[in-house]
């Protein structure tokens, strides 16, 4: 797991967008499906629309 994904999960929890349970699941899927973690966790319900944006918005700022 990449060093953004971890900074992107850590940011996840401790704005509590997501609660662990959330975060766990997502990952597992991820792994299943080898998707991006803001669109698995916008697929599952875990975040809004505008969550989704907010947090691809963030994202493409670390690069």
């Amino acid at each position: 797991m990449g060093s953004e994904q971890k900074e992107l999960e850590r940011y996840l929890l401790n704005n509590g967008i997501v609660n662990r349970r959330e975060l766990e699941l997502a990952k597992k899927v991820q792994r299943a499906q080898q998707g991006p973690l803001p669109i698995l966790l916008w697929q599952l319900s875990f975040i809004t629309l505008v969550q989704l944006g907010a947090l691809l918005d963030w994202s493409g700022q670390l690069s």
